[in-house]
């Protein structure tokens, strides 16, 4: 019941900005994303698309679940039905988006209630970069390694696609970076594929995000891990009788998100 409710929102609001913003082209790199959702449970992974678009010295790296659910919600020619089950998708994957301009990148993300956003210099990752050339898939390749967010990554980029971007925030090494993986491997990007495509720049909604400082950020991360499911559920306004024990586990014995130095 509950979740019906929640699609039936997100298929019926709109957004009467983004029906006035016409389309630009691209340069789309599509990506995969595999992750283990669930700390314990590191032998099941999930695995959704991610786009990475490139316009002028900007980018926009974020789930293509919820890039396609915003663009449904405002194309006349989806019937309610295909709606619904692009909305039914959109729980699937990562809700966070990265931004990046020729200097900064910008983290969007959702905790609890909390829309926020956090700006960063572009080099504040550090990074070892091997000299040995290798072969990925059609690319020469170099190796890559780093520290950050509470995870060791490394990274494979090329020199034959010029771009200082990537997914995530790896956007400052001298070539594409076509895979990235941590240490645990709880969370692998893989590049699929690029073409030019027609996006919507300014789909996603930046203004109902309040910019915070990144402390603020991991205090709100800490605050909000540290409540059960049911204490969150409750502050909505929603009580569920005889719950799955599930509901009473905090937050962070559970749930494995991409930034954990909080």
């Amino acid at each position: 019941m509950i979740k019906n409710l929640v699609l039936a929102l997100l298929i019926t609001t709109t957004t009467a900005l983004a029906q006035e913003q016409k389309k630009i082209q691209v340069t789309r790199y599509n990506y995969t994303l595999t992750t283990v959702a669930e700390i314990h449970k590191s032998d099941q992974t999930s695995t959704v698309e991610a786009i990475l678009d490139i316009n002028g010295d900007q980018s926009r790296f974020m789930n293509y679940n919820r890039y396609h659910l915003m663009e449904s919600k405002i194309n006349p020619n989806n019937s309610k039905e295909k709606k619904l089950e692009i909305a039914h998708n959109f729980g699937k994957g990562f809700n966070w988006i990265v931004y990046t301009d020729n200097a900064k990148t910008y983290f969007y993300s959702t905790i609890g209630d909390l829309k926020s956003f956090y700006s960063e210099d572009k080099n504040t990752i550090k990074w070892t970069i091997l000299p040995e050339v290798k072969q990925w898939n059609d690319y020469k390749v170099q190796e890559a390694t780093t520290t950050y967010g509470g995870r060791e990554w490394t990274v494979l980029f090329t020199q034959e696609i010029p771009l200082q971007s990537g997914p995530y925030k790896f956007v400052n090494l001298p070539g594409l970076v076509v895979k990235a993986w941590d240490s645990e491997n709880h969370y692998t990007f893989e590049l699929l594929h690029s073409q030019k495509a027609e996006t919507i720049w300014d789909i996603v909604e930046l203004e109902k995000y309040e910019q915070i400082s990144k402390d603020q950020v991991n205090k709100a991360r800490n605050i909000d891990a540290n409540k059960t499911y049911e204490q969150s559920l409750s502050e909505k306004g929603i009580t569920i009788q005889n719950g799955p024990p599930e509901l009473k586990a905090k937050k962070k014995t559970v749930q494995n998100p991409i930034e954990r130095d909080f």
